[in-house]
């Protein structure tokens, strides 16, 4: 009988290892836009939630959890600052971590299309055109 429970007992981590890998992230990807990181992923078997964190460098830099639907997930990570980071991604009751790299590209601000400029240049034209078109005027009405 101890023999029997002495086995029951090692059995056990291999029992709870194999119903963990059933809720493994199967899949990860990631994308950015505009220093906003996407992130999404598949789950093996039915998963309630998972939990991601975002690190840059050695540096964890923020982490939330994301609910599982249909075996899919995803969410977002909105950062102030370009360069590399890594989205880790676990199931939330635990089991093997998933990781995938993702960089973040500085956008230069696109090219306004203000045109004060020009309305204040064509303005001043304008003044000094009828200042000029007045004293001629002017002039030439004094002669007669």
């Amino acid at each position: 009988m101890k023999k029997l429970l002495l086995l029951l007992i090692a059995l056990v981590p291999f029992t709870v290892h194999a119903a963990m890998a059933e809720l493994e992230v199967k899949t990860l990807g990631a994308t950015s836009e505009n220093n906003v990181i996407k992130y999404n992923g598949e789950m093996e078997k039915d998963s309630v939630a998972v939990m991601c964190k975002l690190y840059k460098g050695d540096d964890e830099v923020d982490y939330l959890s994301s609910e599982v639907n249909e075996h899919k997930f995803s969410g977002s990570f909105t950062v102030s600052e370009s360069g590399k980071y890594k989205i880790s991604c676990a199931n939330y009751e635990g089991g093997d971590i998933k990781s995938v790299d993702v960089e973040v590209i500085e956008e230069s601000a696109p090219a306004t299309s203000d045109k004060i400029f020009g309305y204040v240049s064509l303005f001043l034209i304008s003044v000094i055109a009828i200042v000029g078109v007045v004293i001629y005027f002017k002039k030439n009405t004094k002669k007669d």
